[in-house]
């Protein structure tokens, strides 16, 4: 179903836009719609979700469109519906369904901790990776890494020339694993990213210059057959403290330092 404009009402309706895009399904806007409320915690976790002809109401729907809607968030782990029962909220985090990751960054709004999230999960992936490549990799594959590497390493190189950069590294990066399930993950976050770009949502992901010698050294480390980790995660170390520390959160090396030094104090003045 389609409708001839995409408005907003403000009488009944709550927080709900309740009218679909243009060429949007209204099932799949009411699936939106609702999903998108539970990503912001508009409706939060262990509260009841409004009763169907509450729901129909407001989008100014029939009821048969509001339960497809709601299938959909129980099929995704969002609610929990019981028949004869209220229908009942649940916490995104605790949801085991995989597809929920692509919804919450293509829904939610992109809140600090959010893109926080996404980004330490773009650049926490790739460990595992690093750790097998290491283990597995050819010397035709790095010949193919040096190379992807020397073709970025110039003054005219732009933005858009780093994302593909780090697209095709790391896509090489994932066959060097001969694991077909991390190959799998980078082709999944490419074409994410992607899609995310076009919507014109940013989740902090690395752009703009490439860090040349970064990488030169990681080809180096990964040539070698060890090492490649190390310099991974001490070149990121710094932008998670800083990360932590946006968050209000202490490493956990820092609050042990920290409580010696109060125990030590302590014994001290005991003494």
């Amino acid at each position: 179903m389609e409708t001839p404009d995409e408005t907003k009402r403000e009488d009944d309706t709550g927080s709900f836009q309740v009218e679909p895009p243009v060429r949007q399904r209204v099932a799949d806007h009411v699936f939106e719609t609702l999903a998108r409320a539970i990503f912001n915690k508009e409706l939060k976790p262990g509260e009841p979700l409004p009763t169907q002809r509450e729901l129909a109401k407001r989008f100014k729907i029939s009821a048969l469109v509001v339960r497809q809607a709601i299938h959909r968030l129980e099929d995704m782990g969002l609610v929990r519906v019981r028949q004869g029962s209220t229908t009942i909220i649940h916490d995104p985090a605790e949801s085991d369904d995989i597809r929920l990751m692509k919804l919450q960054m293509e829904l939610a709004d992109p809140a600090e901790n959010l893109a926080s999230d996404v980004f330490e999960n773009q650049v926490l992936f790739l460990l595992p990776m690093l750790v097998l490549a290491e283990r597995r990799i050819t010397d035709e594959q790095l010949a193919v890494l040096d190379y992807i590497v020397d073709s970025v390493d110039r003054e005219d190189a732009t933005a858009e020339d780093g994302k593909r950069f780090r697209t095709e590294y790391w896509r090489q990066i994932s066959k060097a694993t001969h694991n077909s399930m991390f190959q799998q993950q980078v082709r999944w976050w490419a074409v994410m990213v992607q899609s995310l770009e076009a919507q014109g949502r940013d989740f902090g992901a690395p752009s703009g210059q490439v860090m040349v010698q970064f990488y030169r050294t990681l080809n180096q480390r990964l040539g070698e057959g060890s090492g490649a980790v190390e310099h991974y995660l001490s070149s990121f170390r710094p932008l998670f403290e800083w990360m932590d520390r946006q968050r209000g959160n202490t490493p956990r090396a820092e609050r042990n330092a920290q409580r010696a030094e109060r125990n030590e104090a302590s014994e001290e003045d005991a003494g």
